[in-house]
């Protein structure tokens, strides 16, 4: 059964806004620093985790399928921003991925790009109020699943 038009609409202009943020950073990351929006993001996830995550921890962060995630992982590493290294914190058949220092340098680089778009096309324009119901409402929507 479809939703209610309200909520339709709602759902819709939740993806166009989604949808918009990300055709922004894109293209802010890809002029600036020659950088995928989705590579930002994992250098982000490693750079919030001193430099260094399992490849399926990474993948969960990232919200991205482990075939896609492989992929991109090559590319980051011919471009020398991650290694993969195993891990030596059990018996050595985990991969982890490991931040190297030209790609903390590049995410050093690209964040306050990063930020600034956020600031200025997202949170500046959110009241307290706001705030507080859009985090009521994700963590609805993440406790559905």
């Amino acid at each position: 059964m479809m939703p209610d038009p309200d909520r339709l609409a709602a759902w819709r202009a939740f993806l166009t806004a989604h949808a918009a943020m990300e055709k922004m950073l894109s293209r802010e990351l890809m002029s600036e620093f020659d950088l995928p929006l989705p590579w930002f993001e994992a250098l982000d996830a490693l750079a919030a985790n001193e430099g260094a995550m399992r490849f399926n921890e990474l993948a969960e962060r990232t919200m991205t399928h482990p075939s896609s995630l492989s992929r991109q992982l090559d590319k980051m590493e011919e471009r020398h921003l991650v290694a993969r290294e195993k891990s030596t914190g059990d018996d050595g058949r985990a991969v982890e991925i490991v931040l190297t220092p030209r790609g903390h340098d590049l995410w050093r680089a690209a964040n306050p790009a990063y930020y600034r778009i956020v600031r200025r096309v997202f949170t500046n324009s959110l009241t307290e109020t706001d705030l507080h119901a859009l985090e009521r409402i994700f963590g609805k929507v993440l406790e559905a699943d």
